[in-house]
């Protein structure tokens, strides 16, 4: 089965209609950190792991900015999950542009026969407020929306600050994350807010995770939104030499 690839208005479009229609939908995003993950013992042996710069990377304990992980490794457990996630998600952010994240993905993707029935690019998250503005105020107008990341307590400030009166959405939790192994509170803490529309998160790998499980027990949409949640405090595209010089800002911005 081959993946339909979405534009940012076409992903929109299925996030809204599963709104409207009140029907669970998981956005998830497989960028080189997650496939990292899921290649662990399957595509790298351990010391391979160890040895690779996302592990150096995250196991220096970062807490925040583009070297925070939230998780450490070798990590089986979260590997697992991961695959999982990915394999029950409804749309999955893959990355197309940038060669190094795309030829581990399609390794990962091909050693655990993930099809997903509908694929984006990834990169396209940074931007997805900017590009798709209308549609993205669409989607949070009048919703009960949860924030779940460690910018989630700011975001739902400069949310309420600058956009609620005009889009009259409530926003009923926000719950911080910074490490893979705070998820089954955090599963609590999602179980304990249940009258929710929408869930945006920023978390890295444990976005994916937390996506998944939401749109299958809580019935709702979740949407992993990645560094568009620092867009959501700063009202301005997160910029840096991948997205400038590898990837192009124009370029994402027409996808």
């Amino acid at each position: 089965m081959k993946s339909i690839l979405l534009t940012s208005g076409q992903l929109m479009d299925r996030i809204l209609y599963s709104l409207r229609h009140k029907n669970p939908c998981s956005i998830v995003s497989v960028g080189q950190t997650e496939a990292f993950v899921m290649a662990q013992y399957k595509i790298y042996s351990e010391k391979e792991i160890l040895n690779h710069g996302e592990a150096k990377r995250a196991n220096r304990g970062v807490k925040e900015g583009f070297n925070h992980r939230g998780i450490r490794f070798p990590n089986l457990k979260a590997r697992n999950e991961t695959v999982e996630a990915v394999r029950n998600a409804h749309i999955v952010g893959y990355n197309t542009i940038v060669k190094t994240g795309k030829e581990l993905a399609d390794k990962v993707f091909s050693a655990y026969r993930l099809h997903p029935p509908y694929m984006f690019e990834a990169n396209i998250r940074r931007v997805i407020m900017f590009s798709q503005e209308e549609k993205f105020k669409e989607m949070l107008r009048g919703r009960k929306i949860l924030l779940i990341g460690s910018l989630a307590e700011k975001a739902k400030h400069a949310l309420e600050k600058n956009l609620q009166n005009e889009l009259a959405f409530k926003i009923t939790g926000a719950i911080p994350i910074y490490e893979y192994e705070e998820i089954p509170d955090v599963k609590k803490q999602i179980l304990y807010h249940p009258d929710f529309d929408l869930c945006l998160l920023a978390a890295g790998v444990n976005a994916v995770i937390l996506s998944t499980f939401i749109a299958q027990k809580c019935k709702k949409v979740a949407f992993d939104i990645g560094w568009g949640m620092k867009s959501l405090i700063t009202g301005k595209i997160v910029e840096d030499m991948w997205l400038n010089s590898r990837i192009g800002l124009d370029r994402i911005m027409r996808m």
